[in-house]
């Protein structure tokens, strides 16, 4: 499958690029960023859950191009759509596909009592 193409210009020069998988270690760093950034500031839930946001995008961007910066992003992404949907970019990319699969049991047959009553 091939990957989409992305072009910010801000990025490289405007030039092309793909976005890299998202990982676990990229997350919890995006992660710890974004609370360095947030801590002494007075913001809402909904604020410090854009930042997180924002520094998710951030850390795939700088692995593209290493001089960008928060301010490029919040500056660049104020629609709420284009935060949304280059968020959803980032984030799933490399998001396998898992399935559960619930595996029906045999119906065991009860024991009959083998012991007579009287």
């Amino acid at each position: 499958m091939e990957k989409t193409k992305y072009t910010l210009k801000f990025i490289n020069n405007g030039k092309e690029f793909e976005i890299p998988n998202w990982t676990v270690q990229k997350h919890e760093k995006a992660m710890v960023n974004a609370l360095k950034a947030t801590k002494d500031k007075e913001l809402t839930s909904e604020q410090k859950e854009n930042m997180l946001k924002f520094y998710i995008m951030l850390e795939t961007l700088r692995e593209i191009d290493d001089t960008v910066t928060i301010e490029d992003i919040t500056g660049f992404f104020i629609h709420p759509e284009n935060i949304v949907e280059f968020f959803n970019a980032v984030y799933y990319e490399g998001k396998q596909d898992i399935y559960f699969r619930k595996v029906e049991k045999s119906h065991q047959k009860k024991k009959k009592d083998t012991l007579k009553r009287t």
